[in-house]
């Protein structure tokens, strides 16, 4: 056989393992399912806004949110509430900021856990725990100049089986107010305020490069 046959055998053998080695890797990573990230990982910073209802002693209230997370794990939230003049709920008007953490998405995709379905995975990831300031103006008066302590837990449900898009978050919160940290008698949980918000919020994943805000695309 000639030196020309034999080369063109291996390398139609060569090309024959080849597609092989490619076909094998395809049908692996058909069988390894979702990859666990549903577009976190496209960008850096996670923002959230949107709307609902609160409810509390009294009666329903209008409900803002709006969070900026950090990797989907940790971040800032602010949560507004207001009666709209209605004389049901106690408090008229508050407003909650504070930090929130969702510990679970970078663990779970660490050691392998997300497998689907996609939206039981973010639902997941999405268990929140927030603690912060509030201040709140109650029924025929204004804003208090001193903080109480608030703190929440949350999910958020997507509608569709990525990070980006609606999602309908549900939240609740403690508030200790004031003065439980001034008052000399003893602490009594249940005159403390409790909030219950539904509200309908857009998530989007956004690539703002906060890390290294100083590199630049090469194009």
């Amino acid at each position: 056989m000639s030196r020309a046959r034999v080369s063109w055998a291996r390398g139609a053998g060569l090309a024959v393992l080849l597609a092989l080695a490619s076909s094998a890797a395809a049908a692996r990573a058909e069988d390894d399912g979702p990859d666990g990230v549903y577009g976190r990982l496209d960008g850096d910073l996670d923002m959230r806004i949107g709307a609902g209802a609160a409810f509390a002693r009294g009666g329903p209230a209008l409900a803002a949110h709006a969070s900026l997370l950090y990797l989907s794990s940790a971040g800032l939230y602010v949560h507004y509430t207001d009666a709209l003049g209605t004389d049901g709920p106690a408090v008229t008007r508050s407003i909650a900021a504070g930090v929130v953490l969702e510990p679970l998405f970078l663990g779970r995709f660490a050691t392998n856990l997300e497998r689907g379905p996609a939206r039981l995975d973010l639902v997941l990831d999405s268990f929140a725990l927030g603690m912060g300031a509030f201040w709140e103006a109650p029924r025929g008066g204004t804003f208090g100049a001193e903080p109480g302590f608030e703190f929440s837990m949350g999910i958020g449900i997507p509608f569709f089986a990525t990070a980006t898009g609606p999602i309908l978050g549900v939240r609740g919160a403690l508030r200790i107010r004031p003065s439980a940290f001034t008052d000399a008698g003893p602490f009594r949980l249940i005159d403390q305020g409790a909030l219950l918000s539904v509200t309908l919020a857009w998530r989007h994943i956004v690539p703002v490069h906060l890390v290294d805000a100083a590199d630049r695309l090469v194009r």
